[in-house]
């Protein structure tokens, strides 16, 4: 499965992609101050990249590239709002090697994500979080048609403290031009 979508290209992860997703955000200079989770393990991502393809479970990915070129990934994972069998949403979330931020590309893939997900899976609503200081990722999920619906408090751990995170979301009827 390989999608097009303008300059962009949409694809599953190989183990080699998994490989340059460690060497890049393997620190706080790639991964960005506010997805620094501290040094982790890649193994399960390789593991899951060979038996599945990273697609078709509770935790998917994608990856991007740009004119041709690897330029990251694109994420949606299972969460829930109640009982599992009738309160599934998606929550994305997308990781930009570092010299193709600030280009659209961002706001481009996260958007194709949402229809994508509308188009292909059943769920009613779309969500995403993101620090209150990442000016550009909120920007960003507004571009994409998420709307902020609040502050959820000291809901992450990073990098020696507890951060708060704004929650964006989009519904199936919200997505649907008017």
């Amino acid at each position: 499965m390989i999608v097009r979508h303008g300059e962009l290209t949409f694809r599953p992860a190989s183990v080699a992609d998994i490989d340059v997703f460690e060497a890049q955000f393997g620190d706080v200079d790639g991964a960005g101050a506010y997805q620094w989770f501290g040094f982790t393990s890649f193994a399960g991502l390789r593991r899951e990249a060979e038996s599945r393809g990273l697609l078709g479970g509770d935790a998917n990915m994608l990856v991007i590239e740009h004119k041709g070129e690897l330029a990251g990934r694109v994420e949606w994972l299972a969460r829930y709002w109640g009982r599992r069998d009738t309160s599934l949403c998606w929550e994305i979330a997308i990781g930009l090697l570092p010299a193709y931020r600030g280009m659209g590309i961002g706001t481009a893939s996260q958007r194709w994500l949402v229809d994508y997900l509308f188009a292909h899976t059943r769920v009613e609503r779309i969500q995403a979080t993101t620090d209150p200081e990442n000016v550009a990722e909120q920007k960003c999920l507004e571009r994409a048609g998420l709307r902020l619906e609040g502050r959820v408090r000291r809901a992450q751990w990073r990098q020696g403290a507890w951060h708060d995170q704004l929650l964006y979301a989009i519904t199936r009827d919200d997505s649907q031009p008017t």
